[in-house]
């Protein structure tokens, strides 16, 4: 239906339900004057021929609002897809894993590699030495040590009567019988004795180390030793310590020159 409103002329098309059976107050958009509409029922016209008339257009359209149009969406929730859950599931694993690792580095470094223990800059405590190996032959009990005695004067032999043979050179050994080893601070020290079983004077100048296994030599190694000179007869101690022996080795045999 249309409603007109006098005062400013303005027209408006209003559906008979928005303003209900008993009408309801009105508002004019161009003016804002109010007043109360109400629903009056069209005239009673005979009825005519259909024909087709202008009706006016209105300046205004009021339509029932509908409330649910200006409800705003609900947006749909994205879950995370799987791969992405396994693969962060993966990398906290990962993570707690190594600093696990990295905080009781130093209760686990013996239990691992050296390249992964020098990954992680732990030094890697050297194991226990195994057992020394046995001297041969098997050593007899040792004298207690002896203080060190201090190197004797160089004297020079008499020189020999032209009409007397050459007297005979020193000869230096080292006593098997008082040869050991012992481990000191995760070492093999090997202490013995040098005896000059010749008929001169005589110096030492090399201690020669045999490390052996069973009947094979697994190795040799020279070490500068100076002692003496020491007189026929006299014995003289020495000890030497010895670095990373050869895998396997059973003897060690200690010789002088």
């Amino acid at each position: 239906m249309q409603i007109e409103y006098p005062n400013c002329q303005a027209r408006y098309t209003v559906e008979p339900a928005a303003l209900g059976p008993e009408g309801r107050t009105v508002q004019c958009f161009r003016c804002n004057h109010r007043w109360f509409q109400a629903v009056e029922p069209p005239p009673f016209a005979e009825p005519e021929e259909y024909a087709p008339e202008e009706r006016p257009v209105p300046d205004f359209v009021i339509r029932p609002q509908s409330y649910g149009a200006s409800v705003p969406a609900i947006a749909e929730r994205r879950e995370m897809p799987s791969w992405l859950k396994v693969l962060v599931g993966l990398l906290l694993l990962v993570g707690a894993v190594g600093g696990g690792v990295w905080a009781f580095k130093d209760d686990i470094a013996p239990f691992l590699p050296p390249e992964v223990a020098s990954m992680l800059g732990v030094d890697v405590k050297p194991a226990a030495p195994p057992a020394p190996p046995r001297a041969a032959p098997p050593p007899t009990p040792a004298p207690p040590p002896q203080a060190r005695p201090q190197p004797a004067p160089v004297q020079p032999a008499p020189a020999p009567a032209p009409t007397q043979a050459e007297p005979s050179r020193g000869r230096l050994e080292v006593d098997m019988a008082a040869s050991k080893i012992d481990v000191l601070d995760g070492r093999y020290v090997v202490r013995g004795e040098i005896v000059n079983r010749g008929g001169a004077p005589a110096m030492t100048r090399t201690l020669r180390i045999v490390f052996k296994k069973d009947a094979d030599v697994l190795g040799e190694r020279a070490y500068p030793l100076i002692e003496g000179p020491i007189p026929p007869g006299a014995r003289r101690p020495f000890s030497q310590v010895l670095d990373d022996p050869p895998a396997g080795t059973t003897d060690i045999v200690p010789a002088i020159e």
